[in-house]
């Protein structure tokens, strides 16, 4: 059930590394990722993160708040994912980015849904728009494990070409690299993103943040969970990360996370 609530403030300075402002029309997040670290960040109980509050006044707020704001680019998705299933019925997203189209505010979008897809034609009017897509693995079975409340890896990927095809410049997400991925398979996950006209790949760890090693593998059945845990215990991240660096070179941008 998505409930609604009141902000006061619509921007946020943020301290993530290329953008000025956040941008989170949501509280909260239905896919409820296994890994997510933000309730740690922001002092959360995991369980009450998963409740969704709709911010039903933002658009007003955004608005007021550009008159004064010196421009700068804007990241949505930074705690929460903007398109989450919530905004198929609010549409609080779209109707922040017509408020900022009209200042022509950069924008920087990161998401796990092809919902994005609904937006495009707002997305490609602005001078400068960033569409960056997660994906953390081509495995289905492992995201649904691990992101029950997400659209499908296929789903995702065919965002990628789709944004690509219409002259959205877009990125791929890939993180947090599960420990179930092999150094084998590094090759088949570059040449995957290139297809699918990703133009350039960040890669990011699994952060274990407290309570978050029992989250994800209390998710997981029997086998996989003991792989996760003799893989976790060395430098997996680094190997399946200098392994990404040899496949990329030449032919993707790669970049580490924050």
């Amino acid at each position: 059930m998505i409930k609604e609530k009141w902000c006061k403030t619509a921007l946020t300075p943020s301290k993530l590394l290329g953008l000025d402002y956040s941008l989170n029309p949501y509280s909260g997040c239905a896919h409820a990722c296994k890994y997510c670290y933000v309730p740690n960040v922001i002092h959360v109980e995991r369980e009450k993160w998963n409740e969704v509050y709709a911010k039903i006044n933002i658009p007003t707020v955004l608005q007021k708040e550009l008159r004064k704001k010196k421009k700068g680019i804007v990241g949505i998705s930074t705690v929460t994912d903007a398109y989450q299933p919530a905004e198929k019925e609010y549409e609080l997203t779209r109707k922040c980015l017509l408020v900022l189209l009209k200042k022509d505010f950069p924008i920087d979008i990161q998401t796990k849904s092809d919902l994005v897809l609904r937006d495009i034609e707002i997305i490609k009017k602005f001078s400068r728009a960033v569409v960056g897509i997660t994906i953390t693995s081509l495995n289905d079975e492992d995201a649904r494990l691990l992101e029950p409340g997400a659209p499908s890896v296929k789903k995702r990927l065919d965002a990628v070409r789709e944004l690509s095809e219409k002259g959205v410049y877009v990125y791929i997400f890939f993180g947090p690299v599960f420990p179930d991925i092999g150094v084998d398979e590094v090759g088949r996950y570059v040449e995957t993103f290139i297809d699918a006209g990703a133009k350039e790949i960040m890669i990011d760890s699994l952060h274990l943040k407290k309570g978050i090693l029992e989250s994800v593998l209390s998710a997981l059945p029997d086998e996989k969970r003991e792989v996760f845990r003799e893989r976790l215990k060395g430098n997996y991240y680094y190997e399946i990360l200098d392994e990404m660096r040899d496949k990329c070179k030449g032919k993707i941008v790669l970049r580490e996370a924050f």
